[in-house]
């Protein structure tokens, strides 16, 4: 794991959206009309959503993958990331569909035998668990139909960072999305103010920043590992 490579990947990452934001801005700043220049920061407050998003789920992912590639077990990583790397044998154990062979035949609609079929096989694997390589998957990294404070702090607490670090900026956050979907849907025709713009743009590129240098602490103090 290169940490300076990984620090240069998000800073970059963070750098291009930054760059993109500044100049849409730089541009609004030539419109003199103060109505057209309040529609016009509609349009910037959906690319400030469009990279307040992609910038934490490419950091997420980045975390994700780096761990992954640490060559951990799942014995020696923390609980969250443990569990994350097995989602695959807890989705077969909750899988009504995935039947015993034994008695796929015989009995194929006894739930109750299917279900201690499952759990009797997780329980044989359990032994193996711990020396598991951990290989956390791509879909552990959620950001759903909008990333919600709250969707952040489920995609945080799946990969056992503090879940709760980002609470103070969830009314900025929530006003940003309330304003995106309602350009999106239609329901929102009147301009965005320029302090109410300036507060989320604070809001977002603030989440953004701590949200990378988290996780640059993270890796470097291996904090996916189990104490």
């Amino acid at each position: 794991m290169n940490l300076a490579d990984l620090r240069a990947q998000l800073e970059e990452d963070q750098a291009w959206r930054d760059s993109e934001i500044r100049a849409f801005q730089n541009y609004g700043a030539t419109i003199q009309d103060e109505e057209e220049l309040k529609r016009y920061r509609r349009a910037l407050v959906l690319l400030l959503y469009a990279h307040y998003e992609g910038f934490c789920k490419f950091a997420f992912s980045l975390y994700a993958e780096a761990i992954n590639q640490a060559g951990v077990t799942c014995g020696e990583a923390s609980y969250a990331i443990a569990a994350a790397s097995l989602a695959d044998l807890f989705r077969n154990l909750r899988n009504p569909q995935s039947k015993s062979d034994l008695f796929r035949r015989e009995l194929p609609d006894d739930s109750s035998l299917h279900q201690f079929a499952r759990e009797r096989n997780f329980v044989e694997l359990s032994s193996e668990f711990e020396k598991r390589p951990v290989s956390i998957p791509e879909d552990v990294v959620d950001t759903e139909s909008n990333l919600k404070p709250v969707v952040l702090r489920k995609n945080l607490f799946r990969l056992g960072l503090p879940h709760d670090q980002f609470e103070q900026f969830d009314g900025d956050i929530n006003k940003l999305l309330n304003i995106r979907n309602g350009i999106s849907h239609g329901s929102l025709k009147d301009g965005v103010e320029k302090k109410l713009y300036e507060e989320l743009r604070t809001s977002t590129t603030t989440v953004m920043s701590r949200l990378s240098a988290g996780i640059m602490k993270a890796l470097s103090d291996k904090t996916y590992l189990r104490t």
